[in-house]
């Protein structure tokens, strides 16, 4: 047992003579505990102790979502005051703080009551114990174990329910993980046969989605990706939650990193947007994250992109090779000698303000691709807006006759170029700053306005396409 374990805080906030030493100390290592448990959760003390139908702690997870917590001394007690059966009903959790007795014994004697009660939660010190000495554990970081049992610590106090105690699930901790198929296999079904029993439906289901994802990772087999679209095996969807991205997103990039399937990263980016993606940025600092952002391009939105030159690229006598990676919590490309930043918030990636103004004839061949919906020209001795409000029609033959027919040095300031998928914005081009920006534009638009359009004057090559925008790199 660690020296720091909850049995060993509650034993010596016991020792002493100041009954609101004792309370403020249980409380205090229990709180403490929890918050290891689940970082995720909000935790409030009330001012009643082991009351009879006052709760101890209320913990909370946002808006309407909250769950009672009781602390008991021990099961006995929680068995004579009836505390199952007089209180189960707002899916509460009674916590039995005493180590001393065989809980083992009185749990079989509960059984009655927490069938009548089916979401309550009723759990003890020793296991609370186990799952929060997670880092003790020593899991290798690529088996599957880690990220599940992980996740499944995380919500034993929010998503738990019937008895939990320290037998009730100690396979899952004790398994390491293995470089053997089949035992990583096995322990994913009884992961998932855990948490059907140990859990609430909303939170069993998003365990067990988690499984899934795990097992797809594990063997490459990803026919219930397409037994789902076709009406088969019903996988779980929506969004995933931050500590549920935090947890898998890295362990899948690692393990999946070899796979680079589409469908798969499809998938996992549906459930995980650009936004989410900054907001676990530290867990990702660096990590080649190419594989899911390459399957999104189309699907995912930002709102801003700055373009830089990529020092390594020149320092290096071996160019870096292109990757999508997080830097400075945004979303970054490298290829050739260009650095993007993508960002949500406008306020970041803020670009430069003395970049040189593009001259037409050096950037005409860029656009060939591009329907361009209107350009800001910008003269020795007049400054012209050309635009159209025609979706099926640019200005591009606008802008060639303006250079043709007038006489003065222009160059463009900045273009607006039309979003290539259905529901996104058009893209803002701006020379002077370096920068694209759309309100919800696709990340696929921004990086082609980027790349092509702001590095114009050093085109990436075809091989560094294939690295940024994928096998169907040809400009649309």
């Amino acid at each position: 047992m660690p020296e720091t374990s909850l049995q060993n805080a509650v034993a010596s906030a016991l020792i002493s003579d100041n009954p609101d030493d004792v309370i403020e100390g249980i409380k205090g290592a229990v709180i403490a505990e929890l918050e290891k448990l689940d970082p995720s959760a909000e935790i409030k003390k009330t001012d009643y102790f082991n009351h009879s139908f006052a709760p101890d702690l209320v913990l909370s997870w946002g808006a309407r979502q909250d769950r009672e917590v009781y602390l008991r001394y021990n099961f006995r007690s929680t068995q004579a005051a009836r505390d199952v059966d007089l209180l189960g009903g707002s899916n509460p959790v009674f916590f039995s703080l005493d180590s001393s007795h065989d809980d083992s014994e009185v749990a079989d004697e509960l059984e009655g009551e927490i069938e009548r009660s089916p979401n309550a939660l009723v759990t003890n010190a020793p296991s609370i114990d186990e799952f929060a000495e997670f880092d003790n554990l020593k899991l290798v970081r690529e088996s599957v174990a880690a990220p599940l049992f992980d996740l499944f610590r995380r919500n034993v106090v929010r998503g738990g329910k019937g008895l939990i105690i320290s037998q009730t699930a100690a396979d899952l901790p004790r398994y390491r993980g293995s470089d053997n198929l089949g035992q990583d296999i096995d322990y994913i079904d009884r992961f998932e046969s855990t948490v059907s029993r140990l859990f609430r439906e909303d939170a069993s289901l998003r365990l067990r989605r988690a499984a899934s994802i795990v097992r797809m990772a594990r063997t490459g087999d990803i026919e219930m990706l397409h037994a789902d679209e076709d009406g088969g095996e019903n996988l779980v969807r929506g969004k995933l939650e931050t500590d549920e991205i935090r947890i898998l997103l890295p362990y899948l990039l690692r393990r999946a990193q070899e796979e680079d399937e589409s469908t798969f990263w499809e998938y996992i980016g549906s459930m995980v947007g650009l936004k989410e993606i900054q907001k676990i940025s530290a867990e990702l600092e660096e990590v080649d994250i190419g594989s899911l952002v390459r399957a999104n391009l189309h699907y995912w939105r930002a709102n801003r992109s700055a373009v830089s030159l990529n020092s390594e690229w020149f320092d290096e006598e071996e160019h870096p090779e292109p990757r999508w990676y997080i830097h400075a919590k945004m979303l970054t490309a490298s290829a050739g000698p260009w650095t993007v930043h993508f960002t949500t918030d406008k306020r970041q990636a803020s670009g430069r303000d003395d970049s040189p103004l593009a001259r037409w004839e050096d950037l005409r061949p860029a656009l060939s691709g591009s329907a361009v919906s209107s350009a800001e020209l910008q003269g020795v001795v007049r400054r012209i807006s050309v635009s159209t409000n025609d979706e099926s029609s640019d200005v591009l033959r606008d802008v060639d006759s303006i250079f043709e027919t007038m006489d003065d040095d222009f160059k463009l300031r900045r273009l607006s170029v039309r979003g290539t998928v259905a529901g996104a914005s058009d893209v803002d081009v701006d020379f002077k700053h370096n920068t694209a920006e759309g309100n919800d534009a696709a990340l696929v638009d921004l990086a082609r306005s980027s790349f092509d359009i702001l590095g114009y004057r050093y085109p990436i090559s075809e091989g560094e396409r294939v690295k940024i925008f994928g096998e169907q790199s040809e400009r649309e």
